[in-house]
């Protein structure tokens, strides 16, 4: 497998508590992980059932009213 070398910029706190988690040389394979739960995570399949948004029913009007 490929490894691409690059530079990537953690905030001090999250590069202290890698640190402490993975050892020095275990923060590249920690970052890794973490990119590949996120990334490489199955998506749901998007359908039609749930995209419309959600809304309150409280002023709904019986169909009386209407005529």
């Amino acid at each position: 497998m490929y490894m691409a070398k690059t530079t990537v910029t953690i905030r001090d706190d999250l590069h202290d508590i890698m640190r402490k988690e993975a050892g020095k040389r275990g923060v590249s394979e920690m970052i890794n992980e973490i990119l590949a739960e996120h990334l490489l995570m199955e998506k749901p399949r998007r359908d039609l059932f749930g995209t419309m948004r959600k809304v309150d029913l409280g002023d709904l009007r019986d169909h009386v009213e209407r005529l």
